[in-house]
């Protein structure tokens, strides 16, 4: 839209501009050569020293885009009653467009202008500029003193910005080295070596390597002896050894610590149930002749990373061509070469717990029938109590200890023992004694159960062996070879027998048992219950057959045999209710019962030479320590497994039912027990 302005608004300014504009030198020129001749000159670095326009970016960007501004010089100048008008107007095709003016900015760098400047005032100590430095400043401390303009100065240290890296002292001289003969004789190499005697020690470095350590004594003394019996020297020693252990075995320490679990949006998920190895435990004797097996292992309960494992004879036929020696190493998933404890005995170690009350404490099983309980915090202590003779006369192995609640009858000193509860132990006597800790060096202790072999047919399987003409009476106390306790109740527990044979007890009646029942026909050496019911478990021996029970059904719901040899040890999986894994002879099986009864889905086969012993789940249930004859405790970690169903009982009950389809009398009598799981649908988690 345009607007009507009075001539004489401004009329003054344009006409100056416009005189201005026409009397430029590019005005005037008409031909092409004339106006090119120009442009060169305007070139030359001495008109671009003269023509400098002081403007800045933001006034030419401003003036550029806002405003373009078109001059002629053909049209009059108006009168004053005429009127302009600034809407646009569309230029005539006969008269040519005139000469549009423009404005060449020129933009260059500037001279650096220094605003402050101060050198540097310090000078290199040692030089002779650094001399004179110093004598100014004692010159100059001396014109002050005694005046009351004395300046207040503080010696500090100071750093530029950037971090220096090397420092002037590390600068040292090249240092030659030459080879000088010299004569020594022998009286000057006597005294030399007088007080020093050289030993040489063999050090064990991962498992079976050794290294050769020569150290000399002064004056008969070992301080490297002297040294590593530091507590302090020991602490950073381990801790060093943990970090080093790290660098190696990080992977395998996360994948333990359950830190990867498998991807439910994979698009490769395979169900292979296969084992892989994370890493092995080296055994306590580097000689191959000299083989201690694995008896036992024990997590702690309150840290999983850590783990107790017995050593000491696994097949009773080589007693008398292996050395009767045993061990107790504490492992620490963080340091997997070396044990953080260790402890000897002159007899094999058989059996080791635990305590859930107080985690620092374990008991261990002998072999010639001792207990004792030692606390893994105080490493230099000796055991914290014994059994004596005197409450426990049995001179037969310990094979399992189990940590049991306080009762009512118990005895309480007080003290430091007001909360930790007493424990059993089973031995192959026959007899499960009863230990407890007080205030003194030995356990008090009192038998609580003697069995006696049975001479009748019991409730259970049935027997295919020939009755005996005559009963041998050579020992009449059958020996135990598992204790577990009970779910639930936390007075009853189970004791199985080298008959075959499961006794139900109570510790509110000691010297009688609950309930008898004919488990296996041969020994029967593992039970565990199913951490999603407390009615139904499994029990495993050397007839070649694992056996699952359901308490109010007197004859097993599943029999599974696979392997034609004994199966040492099997347990349920911590993750899912219809998988459970046992461990024969040479192979490491997972059965599921989803999918088959008749076959494992996986075998497992790490040193096929060696004979497995036992193995234990570790708290997350994703791993698995599985010891062997040669002492070698194998981390194992479950791969391609499928994923847990989120009703675990019902899947459980699901796939029982669909194993008894053949049985409809049996299955029949699992419906009448109704449900068999925990009240509440809970998982059982503190189960080892």
């Amino acid at each position: 839209m345009s607007r009507t302005l009075r001539q004489d608004y401004r009329a003054t300014d344009f006409q100056q501009l416009s005189k201005l504009i026409c009397s430029h030198p590019l005005m005037k020129i008409t031909t092409p050569e004339e106006q090119q001749m120009h442009l060169q000159k305007l070139r030359t670095p001495e008109y671009r020293t003269k023509c400098v326009m002081r403007a800045s970016l933001d006034d030419i960007a401003l003036g550029i885009n806002l405003y373009k501004l078109q001059l002629s010089t053909d049209k009059p100048l108006a009168s004053k009653s005429q009127t302009i008008s600034f809407a646009p107007t569309a230029p005539t095709s006969a008269k040519p467009p005139s000469a549009t003016p423009f404005i060449k900015v020129l933009l260059r760098t500037t001279p650096l202008v220094v605003l402050f400047e101060r050198p540097s005032m310090t000078a290199e100590l040692d030089s002779d500029e650094g001399r004179l430095v110093l004598a100014d400043n004692q010159r100059y401390a001396e014109l002050l003193a005694g005046t009351d303009k004395s300046l207040r100065t503080v010696d500090a240290d100071t750093q530029t910005v950037t971090a220096l890296k090397k420092s002037r002292l590390v600068n040292t001289e090249s240092l030659c080295t030459a080879q000088v003969g010299s004569y020594v004789s022998n009286f000057e190499m006597f005294d030399t070596y007088k007080d020093l005697e050289a030993s040489t020690k063999s050090v064990q470095v991962q498992g079976e390597q050794q290294m050769q350590v020569t150290t000399y004594k002064v004056g008969g003394v070992d301080q490297f002896e002297a040294i590593n019996r530091l507590p302090s020297f020991r602490l950073a020693l381990m801790l060093t050894m943990r970090i080093l252990a790290s660098n190696v075995f990080e992977p395998q320490q996360r994948r333990f610590r359950n830190m990867t679990p498998p991807d439910p949006f994979a698009e490769d998920v395979q169900f292979k149930y296969r084992l892989r190895l994370l890493w092995r435990l080296s055994p306590p004797s580097s000689s191959p002749h000299v083989r201690q097996a694995v008896t036992a292992v024990s997590f702690c309960p309150q840290n999983g990373d850590i783990m107790a494992v017995s050593y000491g004879v696994y097949t009773y036929s080589q007693l008398s061509s292996v050395p009767r020696r045993g061990y107790v190493y504490v492992w620490n998933i963080k340091n997997p070469v070396n044990p953080e404890r260790c402890y000897n005995y002159r007899v094999p170690v058989v059996t080791l717990q635990f305590s859930p009350t107080a985690p620092q404490l374990l008991a261990i099983g002998l072999h010639n029938g001792n207990v004792e309980v030692r606390d893994i915090s105080q490493p230099e202590q000796p055991p914290l109590a014994k059994s004596q003779r005197s409450s426990s006369p049995h001179f037969e192995p310990v094979t399992a200890i189990q940590w049991i609640p306080r009762s009512d009858g118990d005895v309480s000193l007080g003290g430091d023992y007001a909360d930790i509860t007493p424990f059993l132990a089973a031995s192959l006597s026959g007899a499960v004694t009863k230990y407890q800790l007080i205030n003194s060096p030995h356990l008090l202790g009192f038998e609580q159960q003697r069995f006696q072999r049975t001479e009748f047919e019991l409730e259970g399987i049935t027997l295919q062996r020939p009755a005996q003409r005559a009963p041998l009476l050579a020992n009449r106390h059958p020996q135990c070879l598992e204790l577990l306790l009970d779910p639930l109740q936390a007075d009853l527990y189970y004791v199985l027998s080298d008959e075959g044979t499961l006794y139900k007890c109570s510790t509110n009646y000691p010297l009688q048992h609950l309930e008898l029942r004919q488990v296996h026909e041969s020994p029967a050496v593992c039970m565990d219950f199913s951490p999603w019911s407390p009615k139904l478990y499994l029990t495993c021996g050397s007839d070649w057959c694992i056996r699952i029970w359901l308490a109010g059904i007197i004859s097993p719901v599943i029999t599974l045999l696979h392997h034609l040899s004994p199966v040492h040890c099997a347990r349920w999986s911590r993750t899912h209710s219809t998988i459970l894994v046992s461990l024969s002879h040479s192979t490491v099986d997972i059965w599921d019962l989803r999918y088959s009864t008749l076959k494992p889905v996986s075998s497992t086969t790490i040193d096929a030479k060696i004979c497995y012993t036992t193995f234990r789940f570790a708290h997350c249930g994703r791993s698995l320590a599985v010891g062997n004859e040669a002492g070698h405790l194998l981390m194992l970690a479950f791969e391609d497994m499928p994923f847990p169903p989120h009703f675990q009982y019902r899947q459980l009950k699901r796939a029982i039912y669909k194993a008894l389809n053949l049985e409809p009398t049996l299955q029949q009598q699992v419906k009448s027990v109704g449900y068999f799981g925990y009240p509440r649908g809970e998982k059982l988690t503190t189960m080892q």
